[in-house]
């Protein structure tokens, strides 16, 4: 990675993959994601409920919008991870989202 660029562009919340070309849906401290080792991103709806998906054992964490924790966990329950990839295999657990292997069980 270019370590003279910004990772994130400008106006969009710490929890954007690099590679997501979504854009941010609400204030980009809305929710905290952790991953298994305790690092933390401040994100938005969208992409703390993507990257929740994208990443084993992480957990959410309410921010500044009520409510915001319980619908990107619902909506992570949903998403693919590393959605953003369009051409990605879809065959192992691993990359189908967690309702799909519910359904598969």
């Amino acid at each position: 990675m270019d370590q003279d660029r910004d990772p994130q562009p400008a106006g969009r919340c710490t929890a954007v993959h690099i590679e997501d070309p979504t854009p941010c849906r609400g204030p980009r401290d809305a929710v905290t994601i952790l991953d298994g080792t305790g690092n933390a991103a401040a994100g938005c709806e969208h992409h703390g409920a993507r990257m929740l998906a994208s990443i084993d054992g992480a957990r959410i964490e309410p921010g500044s919008v009520v409510g915001a924790a319980t619908w990107a966990f619902a909506a992570s329950q949903t998403i693919r991870p590393f959605c953003w990839y369009a051409s990605a295999p879809r065959i192992e657990a691993s990359q189908l989202s967690h309702a799909k292997n519910a359904r598969r069980a």
